[in-house]
């Protein structure tokens, strides 16, 4: 373009903003754990970068059942990262639109950088002061009353209306965590009882309701198969710092249960600085005993440890750093991470962002995150963003396993629900969707507990001999299997049959529950495994472990046996299973939970009632139920 095009483009553009309407583009949500402080001050650097809206994600959903239906003459037609990228690319016209607003705003081009993929924009050495005329807003200090860190945010801003369609998302903005240079916590979702440990060796698998062991599994969940092709196979864990695992507690395990393990370690990816640095002595969270299980149950197919070396902060969860590392198309330093919601590195101001890791990390077939957040803390631009992406996964083959939670009906952790607001306090009734548990293209885990003087062996009937992980901790303070309904995100197709009868058998024996949930939403869990007390070894000691963070990456390890199975014919991963699991012809693969209730809200019907009821068919306390390895090895080997 002549250079005298282009300053007439920048008047142009001056003038239709002068003369275009703003529009709010998105609102802050409400953190009741956070308290007001005071302004932001004009000064301090902001790394602005506005996200570009993708091209084609209305197509998103069918391009995705497309190569994961079981009906689908496409199905297991897996796309490439490539053709991923190129279909979904934001516009050329989107990019120039928001690049003369910038201009026009009186930000020099100079300081304009566009992602190497188009999605964003970045404006390099941005302060409070720019971003707030630039937006319309205004930027606040708040606390956390729990952690004493410090977040900034704005409560809301707004865009001209001509440029508003062109864009997904601007950061930092709306989002409460914006980390003002403050120490990092740890948020674990575990329950964990310690004591006497147990006297080895057990006799298993009787027993399994008071002592979970690989063998329980095995037993439980017809597990025989052995994996044949584990040099084109892969299984990842997510794994969060400073959680990690010792090789002495592995070593120890494995020589109880899984003795050609013993002195095995996991192949280890390091992200944003991960490192296994656990000594005797360390904490080192639930890390250790998920692996202990996962490379017990997959030998001797190699596990990956995707360890994210950034801090967990006040109680906020991402899943945007180990994204980063697998899609390098997502990323910050490339677009991708919101750093009002994802961690910076630990102890750093806003603006002061280091290179971290961007498409390292090729994507394991599946991915198993132990960890949850709650769907409300996180605003509907975020989870829609967030939950596209997952579904690109989906379409390159990946299978994501994320784990329930552990509060029921409640959300992940703490088991308050919403009030008529949408907000969480003590004596609210209305349930707590977690995530992202609420996003239809992740495979949902809850979980369950092995009944009283069950035998402990796989199910002839397809009836479970589990019901409903439900566990009296101490004093009356229960934990239990999430599940629920999404407030965002619409029940997609694929469990709408399963899920409406459900809904009916509610309407006759519960009515008045239907008006604590959004029945028209996302329903989860879609599968279940055992969440209770496993059998685990840390730092040297033997002790109960229990949560949906180890159903987890038990039913991911299982769907890694069936990938087995399917790569050693020479046919694709199974990817997105969703859609099959829910099909008619698999429902007798899983053992169906029948029994047993999810924690309700605390503000209703007491401590234990008000969650949901196990019955036959799909329900929100256990999904479809718990699988059966070798009917689903054999189904899954008769699709294409």
């Amino acid at each position: 373009m002549h250079p005298g095009h282009f300053f007439l483009a920048l008047v142009l553009t001056k003038f239709a903003c002068a003369l275009s309407p703003t529009v709010v583009h998105e609102k802050r949500v409400d953190h009741p754990s956070l308290i007001h402080s005071r302004r932001l001050e004009a000064h301090v650097a902001v790394p602005l970068r506005i996200g570009l809206k993708q091209q084609n994600t209305g197509h998103l959903p069918l391009h995705l059942l497309s190569v994961s239906d079981p009906q689908s003459p496409h199905f297991g037609q897996h796309w490439s990262a490539e053709k991923v990228a190129q279909v979904f690319a934001p516009a050329n016209e989107s990019r120039d639109a928001v690049a003369a607003w910038l201009v026009g705003a009186g930000f020099d081009k100079e300081r304009l950088r566009m992602s190497h993929n188009k999605a964003w924009v970045h404006v390099d050495n941005a302060t409070v002061d720019e971003v707030e005329a630039l937006l319309g807003t205004e930027y606040h200090v708040y606390n956390h009353h729990e952690s004493g860190e410090e977040h900034a945010a704005c409560d809301s801003y707004s865009l001209p209306a001509h440029i508003a369609h062109h864009v997904e998302i601007i950061t930092p903005t709306v989002q409460l965590n914006i980390k003002l240079g403050s120490s990092s916590t740890r948020c674990s979702k575990r329950s964990k009882r310690t004591g006497p440990a147990p006297v080895f060796p057990l006799h298993v698998p009787a027993g399994c309701d008071q002592a979970f062991t690989p063998a329980c599994i095995h037993s439980l969940y017809n597990v025989t198969y052995v994996p044949k092709a584990t040099d084109r196979n892969s299984f990842g864990i997510v794994s969060q710092a400073p959680a990690t695992y010792l090789q002495s507690d592995l070593d120890t395990f494995f020589a109880n249960f899984t003795p050609s393990l013993v002195g095995k370690s996991p192949l280890f990816v390091s992200i944003d600085g991960g490192i296994v640095e656990a000594v005797n002595g360390t904490d080192v969270g639930e890390d250790g005993w998920i692996l202990q299980y996962t490379m017990s149950l997959v030998e001797p197919q190699p596990v990956t440890m995707l360890q994210v070396g950034t801090l967990i902060t006040g109680n906020f969860l991402s899943f945007n750093e180990w994204l980063d590392a697998v899609d390098g198309l997502y990323c910050t330093s490339n677009g991708g991470d919101d750093l009002t919601y994802d961690p910076q590195f630990p102890n750093l101001p806003i603006g002061d962002f280091q290179e971290h890791s961007c498409g390292t990390v090729k994507p394991p077939l599946v991915i198993s995150n132990s960890r949850a957040d709650f769907e409300y803390r996180l605003s509907p631009f975020y989870t829609a963003r967030q939950c596209n992406e997952f579904a690109k996964l989906g379409l390159m083959g990946v299978t994501v396993l994320f784990s329930a939670g552990n509060a029921g009906a409640a959300g992940t952790t703490r088991g308050y629900c919403l009030d008529d607001n949408g907000s969480v306090n003590l004596n609210a009734t209305h349930f707590n969707p977690g995530w992202p548990g609420g996003c239809p293209w992740i495979t949902s885990v809850g979980g369950t507990q092995v009944k009283a003087n069950a035998s402990g062996l796989a199910s002839t009937t397809g009836v479970a001999q589990e019901e409903v992980w439900n566990q009296d901790m101490t004093h009356g303070f229960f934990v239990s299997s999430s599940g629920g309904f999404s407030n965002r995100f619409p029940m997609p197709q694929y469990q709408r049959a399963a899920v409406n009868s459900f809904l009916e058998k509610l309407k006759k024996t519960n009515p008045e529950q239907l008006r604590h949930f959004n029945p028209g939403g996302r329903a989860y869990p879609d599968i279940s495994a055992n969440a209770n007390n496993f059998v685990t070894v840390e730092n040297g000691v033997f002790s109960l472990d229990s949560g949906t963070s180890g159903a987890a990456p038990t039913v991911a390890s299982l769907i890694t046996l069936v990938n087995d199975a399917r790569l050693a014919v020479g046919k694709s991963p199974v990817g997105f299973i969703n859609p099959t699991i829910y099909s008619p012809n698999f429902a007798r693969a899983f053992n169906d939970v029948v029994s047993g209730t999810s924690q309700g809200c605390k503000g209703w019907q007491g401590d234990r009632g008000g969650g949901f009821q196990a019955g036959p068919g799909w329900d929100a306390a256990s999904g479809v139920g718990t699988p059966n390895l070798g009917l689903l090895i054999e189904k899954w080997l008769a699709l294409p």
